[in-house]
């Protein structure tokens, strides 16, 4: 058995699964994001309960796979930082693991860690190359060639949300104009819809402020009513799209997989970015794409962290 491990946007999950990734148990908590080191200490904590609870010592298990919600080096095994929890910054986290369960650890970037989910028991399953797009609190995403997981000189392969898509748009929580990201995570298609209300008149505004206020699944699910709500969707899936369109062309992938709750909000968004990658792609690899949401949904990134762990 494998233990997976993600540090992520919704708190800390860990899993004990077998090598061909069937999730046999397990814990989560909801982290205060507090800090790197009490961070840790809950993961250690959870992952001792799975086992205590299955009956077994961390000299049983094979390794360790960790999903992490931030950028990594995977060569040297360590986190480069956490957009919410202080002090991961050039944190030895494989380091930590593998001294405090005598196992080997292995560690993925939470988007490249989906990625590989979906490509080995998902939406990508039986293609050789894919490009998956995470949409969630951020913007991520992966290249896979030939079943290997591309990282780059830099560790920034498959940094999608950080794509250019507008020379003067919103600026991205990077701090740089224009991304993807702050066009499509949820907190920006929620700040765009806010800002575009801005200009609305006091009867459109006061429908949209009452209870819930504005919320992702609103925003989709007044698509078809509301002229604000299609607007801004209009929108980010013409970002979206252009994004694809580009990297279908670039890359020539079988598959192109899109994760992400934001992806989950509604099928409108899928089949949107997949007609306007179809549009815009060049032929004949716009023809040949498959365009298609995660199959693993919330699972996809622990899936993949088990797979890594399990052949590492």
């Amino acid at each position: 058995a494998v233990v997976g491990v993600e540090i992520g946007g919704r708190g800390l999950r860990v899993v004990l699964a077998t090598t061909d990734a069937r999730i046999l148990d397990t814990e989560r908590a909801i982290d205060a994001a507090t800090t790197a080191h009490a961070t840790v200490d809950t993961a250690c904590t959870l992952i001792d309960q799975v086992l205590a609870r299955r009956q077994l010592t961390s000299a049983e298990i094979a390794g360790i796979g960790i999903a992490f919600g931030g950028p990594v080096d995977v060569r040297r095994g360590i986190t480069l930082r956490s957009h919410r929890i202080e002090g991961f910054e050039q944190f030895p986290l494989v380091g930590v693991m593998e001294d405090r369960f005598g196992v080997p650890a292995v560690i993925e970037n939470d988007a490249r860690a989906a990625a590989f989910g979906e490509f080995t028991h998902g939406a990508g399953r039986g293609a050789r190359d894919m490009v998956y797009l995470h949409l969630g609190h951020g913007v991520g995403g992966a290249v896979i060639v030939r079943g290997t997981l591309l990282h780059g000189a830099a560790m920034t392969a498959g940094e999608i949300g950080h794509m250019v898509v507008s020379t003067d748009g919103p600026r991205c929580s990077c701090g740089k104009p224009g991304h993807l990201e702050a066009y499509a995570s949820e907190p920006a298609i929620v700040s765009r819809t806010t800002a575009r209300l801005g200009q609305a008149g006091p009867e459109e505004r006061a429908q949209w402020l009452s209870s819930p206020g504005i919320t992702l699944q609103r925003i989709f699910a007044r698509y078809d009513r509301d002229p604000i709500a299609q607007e801004i969707i209009d929108e980010t899936i013409q970002v979206i799209g252009l994004a694809g369109a580009n990297l279908v062309t670039a890359l020539n992938p079988d598959a192109f997989v899109i994760g992400g709750y934001v992806a989950l909000a509604g099928p409108r968004l899928i089949a949107g970015v997949r007609a306007k990658i179809r549009q815009y792609a060049v032929e004949p690899a716009a023809q040949r794409i498959l365009v298609a949401p995660s199959h693993l949904g919330a699972d996809a990134g622990l899936i993949g962290a088990v797979v890594l762990a399990g052949r590492s």
